[in-house]
């Protein structure tokens, strides 16, 4: 069977799925260089700001992410240990 326009447009869709899963491993592995217990008190006072509206904004983008998971019926579970 040829490979129609449907099929283009299912591959299409299927790339940017597998790219928006990439992007939010990448997310994940960036946020997990971050450790801010190591920093003195004067620097986290200095960013505590910027790292608060950024911290809001996470949180703000995970929970979209999550109630529109919700929303079409699916639940959100940690995976199981291997």
């Amino acid at each position: 069977m040829p490979a129609g326009p449907r099929n283009a447009i299912d591959r299409l869709h299927s790339h940017d799925q597998i790219e928006s899963i990439v992007r939010l491993r990448a997310a994940v592995r960036a946020m997990g260089q971050v450790d801010v217990s190591g920093w003195d008190e004067k620097s986290l006072a200095e960013h505590l700001d910027e790292i608060s509206a950024t911290l809001c904004a996470i949180d703000a983008q995970l929970t979209r992410m999550a109630d529109a998971v919700r929303a079409r019926g699916f639940r959100i579970e940690e995976p199981l240990a291997a």
